[in-house]
């Protein structure tokens, strides 16, 4: 047989060994249970979250679907807890903004990378902030806020759910696009911060409209702007920081689902599109938006473009607002 015939025959018969395997994988998996990882304990939004969808998942894989809750060290424990899985998809990262675009240049020390490490599959849902002051405070705009910040001797005290947090980039950004006298208060998470806002121990903060709106319509807190493009739909009535004057102060706390590099493709889209059934039903969007949850399915390749710009983003605003953690 003449050689070039025979390299051309055996290029072939890999070619279709290949896609047959490709084919495999796509008709078998997921063939165990899956886990999702996150980075919080359990009760936190990202926990709930995280089971909702679990629920949805296990119905449409037909598998077993886990929430293994691994929090602390910024994200690093749950991410090297799939880093060390194997790459078969059946291990995912479920985890917020932080992890993906703000820790790893926040700490001195990170030991993982969101986009060489781990492979996108899909945004899950975001939540944007609004600003918000205690219910007696003397503020009722953001004008007013600004001339009060200015005014005060030592200025205007925002709290936020921790160093480096989104509360805390938006409102140092906030600070420099608005001219405000603002001076941070870092609190160990979003809770401590909101019961010292409404003791009126702190001026102001921004925090995700799910924590927030429930205080807000019990009349705990007064909402002066949605720090987004567009107002929330569960305080439509709040207008957004860019319709009272202020620009590119605008940011959402979003969630996401990635995988381990080098996951074969054809789990990563099972997934995505498993995923995206979930966020596209009618029991699920309802129960987020009433939360003030928006559902965001994307592709795995519009959620990795995506997380690049994030990325890009709010390593900017750590740098610029100095701030880091050991």
């Amino acid at each position: 047989m003449n050689p070039t015939r025979r390299f051309t025959l055996g290029a072939l018969a890999a070619a279709a060994t290949l896609a047959l395997a490709g084919a495999a994988v796509a008709q078998d998996f997921p063939s165990k249970p899956v886990t999702l990882v996150v980075p919080f304990p359990p009760g936190g939004v990202t926990d709930q979250i995280a089971r909702v969808l679990a629920g949805k998942l296990q119905e449409d894989l037909r598998q077993t679907v886990i929430v293994d809750n691994k929090p602390g060290a910024g994200g690093q424990i749950a991410a090297q807890t799939v880093k060390g899985a194997p790459a078969d998809g059946h291990t995912l990262f479920v985890a917020a903004t932080e992890m993906f675009a703000v820790n790893p240049t926040l700490f001195r020390k990170f030991t993982y990378d969101p986009l060489k490490d781990f492979q996108p599959v899909t945004a899950l849902i975001s939540s944007p902030l609004v600003l918000v002051v205690p219910k007696n405070s003397p503020v009722n705009s953001v004008a007013d806020l600004v001339a009060a910040s200015k005014k005060k001797d030592g200025g205007l005290n925002f709290a936020s759910q921790g160093v480096g947090s989104i509360g805390h980039l938006l409102g140092e950004l906030y600070r420099s696009r608005s001219g405000g006298d603002f001076h941070h208060v870092a609190y160990k998470g979003s809770a401590p911060a909101l019961q010292d806002l409404m003791g009126g121990q702190v001026d102001l903060m921004f925090d995700p409209v799910i924590t927030t709106a429930p205080l807000i319509q019990s009349g705990k807190l007064k909402p002066l702007a949605i720090a987004a493009t567009k107002r929330a739909a569960q305080l439509p009535e709040v207008r957004t920081l860019q319709e009272l004057g202020t620009t590119g102060v605008d940011a959402s706390v979003w969630f996401g689902a990635v995988v381990k590099a080098g996951t074969p493709a054809s789990a990563v889209a099972r997934l995505n599109e498993s995923l995206a059934k979930a966020l596209h039903s009618p029991d699920v969007v309802k129960r987020f938006t009433d939360q003030g949850l928006q559902p965001m399915p994307m592709s795995p390749e519009a959620f990795g473009s995506f997380m690049k710009e994030e990325i890009t983003r709010w390593s900017a605003l750590v740098k610029t607002s100095g701030a880091s953690v050991d």
